[in-house]
């Protein structure tokens, strides 16, 4: 059994024991009241700013959320309403910098999808926290001015500055410069702008979302962002057309510019001046460009025009030496120089006087004297007598009236035609125009092997004429053509029709001094003689007719039926022989086969009428 002595030690333990516990759950239970004191003011000052805090100057302390973001909304509503001012200055292509007057477009922020961001602005100083340092603002109270936020939709913003740049941007003007006959027309340059939207976009967002007018203790009205644009200048620009009107046009157009020449020597020296005056020089000059350059060029054609307005006179054609048919004589006439304006020079003269002034302004040109291919002294050597000649008789009376008009008119024309040495003779370029303003009239032509009516009819035989007389001076035979069937008053072979344009009688005078073709009738007969210098004796072989074909006889009772003889077709041949000395140094050989003539009997009353 215990000893009694021990159990009042024992019960002053436990009695112990009980005691501290009571003071760890008194302990446990104010900590317990403490935490949720210090949890529910935690939630009781989770929507409230802390005393003392404000936004951009704006005092929400103690207010709960919702009054401090109607509070703010009040206060800075002018924010989003007030306009701001975008600043741009142009910068770029179009070198304007600091000497470009800037240009202010204005946008409303609410309007521009710029709005107050008060989730960010309030960030931190409302919500659940249970940081001590935090419950002490709240007890003792905070000095802090927080800053203000903006929000921005992009989308929004930069549809608003395209539309603003609707307005804000323009084309560059190319300047211009121009000359008529009424003056001198200037289109002044201008620079083109544009509004980069995306860049400016970008400015206006970072100074709305930071408020950077709190910063700068901005008043209203001063809310500015510097925005960004490009310019545009124009290729031509109004420095460079004001240089080029200024400095080279006015001189230019300022006085006229003189061009004198001279012709001849001693007293007998002719003189003449052009004066290019101011209404001349603006149709003369052309503004010209290059590079965003301007300079002066001068119409070359026209200008020498204009001058030789005035200094023509003092030019002549040389003439070489000739020789005329006075009667049945050759005269010599003798050659001419002649004179010219140098063309070479004379424009870029006249470019260089534009801007002088005074004497500067006189341009003396030159007149050359041009020498004559065939000088006087030539024709000193010439001699003419007869080379040949030829005639050959025509049809007359009251029916080959008409055939002997057109004769008498192309023996008219023909005669005194000279050929110089060298130059070929054309027969239908000696008769002129076949027309009746030239004397000829209509008469029988060979068409399709039968006789019609043509203006010009009988003109062959002038060719056959010619034909033979060439032949026989020996000069160089180029071209003839026979007829389709032989008429008999004509040499078998040595005979030419002429059917101007087709058809021509050629030959080319291959001597040293002129031919003059001498023509004329007498009686029923064409004459014809070439005057010149004969290099040539000539022998001629006319070989025998073969191969003889008839026609046949054929009656017509066309009203424009022409009655034809009949005649045998045929071959021939014929050949001429050069001499000199005696000895053959050329040779022609013709061969011509004729066809049979059918003989037209007209049956028709009126034929012929």
């Amino acid at each position: 059994m215990a000893d009694a002595s021990d159990r009042p030690a024992t019960l002053r333990e436990e009695g112990d024991g009980r005691g501290w516990w009571a003071v760890v759950g008194r302990l446990a239970a104010a900590l317990l009241v403490l935490g949720l004191i210090y949890v529910g003011a935690a939630f009781y000052f989770k929507d409230r700013p802390p005393s003392g805090v404000s936004v951009a100057g704006v005092d929400i302390g103690s207010l709960t959320d919702q009054e401090a973001r109607a509070e703010l909304g009040r206060e800075f509503e002018d924010r989003t309403t007030e306009p701001i001012v975008v600043e741009l200055v142009p910068e770029g292509d179009g070198g304007a910098g600091s000497e470009a007057e800037p240009v202010e477009v204005e946008l409303v922020p609410e309007d521009a999808g710029l709005s107050l961001d008060l989730d960010r602005t309030l960030r931190g100083v409302t919500g659940l926290s249970f940081n001590p340092a935090r419950m002490w603002d709240h007890v003792a109270g905070a000095d802090e001015d927080l800053p203000l936020y903006g929000a921005v939709d992009p989308a929004a913003l930069e549809a608003t500055l395209s539309r603003l740049a609707e307005d804000y941007d323009t084309t560059p003007v190319e300047g211009e410069v121009s000359l008529s006959e009424d003056g001198v027309q200037v289109v002044d340059a201008q620079d083109g702008r544009t509004l980069e939207v995306g860049a400016s976009a970008d400015a206006v967002s970072e100074a709305w979302t930071e408020q950077v007018w709190d910063d700068r203790s901005a008043t209203e009205g001063e809310r500015r962002v510097a925005g960004v644009a490009s310019g545009q200048r124009p290729q031509l620009t109004a420095e460079e057309v004001e240089r080029f009107t200024e400095e080279v046009v006015t001189p230019a157009l300022d006085a006229p510019v003189v061009v004198q020449a001279g012709r001849g020597r001693g007293e007998g020296r002719e003189r003449a001046e052009a004066q290019l005056a101011r209404r001349d020089l603006l149709q003369l000059l052309r503004v010209e460009q290059e590079d965003g350059s301007l300079s002066l060029g001068v119409r070359e054609k026209a200008t020498l025009a204009r001058i030789r307005q005035d200094l023509g006179r003092l030019e002549r054609g040389p003439r070489d030496a000739t020789v005329r048919l006075e009667g049945s004589s050759v005269q010599v006439v003798g050659a001419q120089v002649g004179y010219a304006l140098r063309e070479d020079g004379l424009v870029d003269a006249v470019r260089a006087a534009l801007p002088e002034r005074g004497d500067g302004r006189t341009v003396e040109a030159e007149v050359e004297t041009i020498e004559p291919q065939i000088p006087t002294s030539v024709s000193e050597n010439w001699s003419f007598t007869q080379m040949a000649s030829f005639s050959s008789q025509f049809p007359t009376g009251e029916s080959n009236a008409a055939r002997t008009a057109n004769l008498r008119a192309g023996v008219t024309n023909v005669n005194g035609t000279v050929v110089m040495p060298g130059e070929q003779f054309s027969l239908g370029a000696a008769l002129g125009a076949i027309e009746e303003a030239n004397g000829y009239v209509e008469a029988p032509v060979i068409v399709d092997g039968r006789l019609v009516m043509g203006l010009g009819g009988g003109l062959s035989q002038i060719s056959t004429v010619v034909f033979n007389v060439s032949w026989f001076a020996g000069v160089q035979l180029d071209a003839h053509t026979t007829h389709s069937f032989y008429i008999s008053r004509y040499p078998a072979g040595r005979e030419a029709t002429l059917a101007v344009p087709v058809i021509d009688n050629l030959w080319t005078n291959d001597t040293s001094t002129p031919i003059v073709v001498q023509s004329w009738i007498s009686g029923d007969e064409i004459q014809m003689v070439f005057l010149g210098d004969r290099q040539y004796a000539v022998e001629t072989i006319d070989g025998p007719r073969r191969n003889t074909t008839t026609g046949e006889r054929r009656e017509d009772d066309r009203a424009d039926c022409v009655p034809q003889s009949p005649a045998d077709g045929f071959t021939i041949r014929n050949i001429r022989i050069l001499r000199q000395g005696g000895e053959e140094v050329g040779r022609d050989d013709f061969t011509t086969t004729y066809d049979a003539a059918d003989e037209i009997i007209c049956t028709n009353p009126r034929a012929g009428s």
